[in-house]
């Protein structure tokens, strides 16, 4: 199952619209949508406007590949289960944000394994086809614990060790 997402502060017509193209231009796939608060419903894919917390993480569990905009709790939610993700950052001048900061965080990404970021609508497809051909599951995005240096710097900082 492909796991489309848009995050939960605002609506993404953009993505939910491209994707629903793809839904149906790959109509064996099964997929599910959260749309949010977006006008645009789906004619080809299944979708909900919200789920909860447990329902969005048993959902992100049980995905193949996880589609979303590129916003943190999307790419941290698809680490945590160790699930590739397709991002398509929102722009601020499409009114889909109220920054470009998705475009700087999917530049940060860009080369984490498991991610794959799509610049434009059009390179949504190809993207998802390259997540679905690479197997990331043996390298997740982020580690699940903190690099000891860090660690000894926060525990000097709190407890006056050096």
């Amino acid at each position: 199952m492909i796991f489309v997402t848009i995050g939960s502060m605002f609506p993404f017509d953009r993505l939910i619209r491209v994707m629903d193209g793809w839904a149906q231009s790959n109509p064996g796939t099964e997929l599910l949508a959260q749309i949010g608060t977006g006008s645009y419903l789906p004619a080809h894919m299944p979708y909900v406007r919200k789920l909860t917390q447990s329902e969005f993480s048993s959902t992100v569990e049980r995905a193949k590949l996880v589609v979303a905009h590129a916003g943190m709790g999307s790419v941290i939610t698809a680490s945590q289960y160790g699930k590739p993700i397709v991002m398509l950052p929102r722009l601020q001048e499409w009114g889909e944000h109220t920054t470009d900061h998705q475009i700087a965080t999917a530049n940060w990404l860009r080369t984490k394994p498991g991610v794959f970021i799509a610049d434009t609508d059009a390179e949504l497809a190809p993207r998802i086809a390259d997540a679905l051909e690479t197997d990331t599951s043996a390298s997740p995005i982020f580690s699940p614990n903190a690099q000891p240096e860090f660690v000894a710097r926060l525990r000097g900082y709190i407890f006056g060790q050096s």
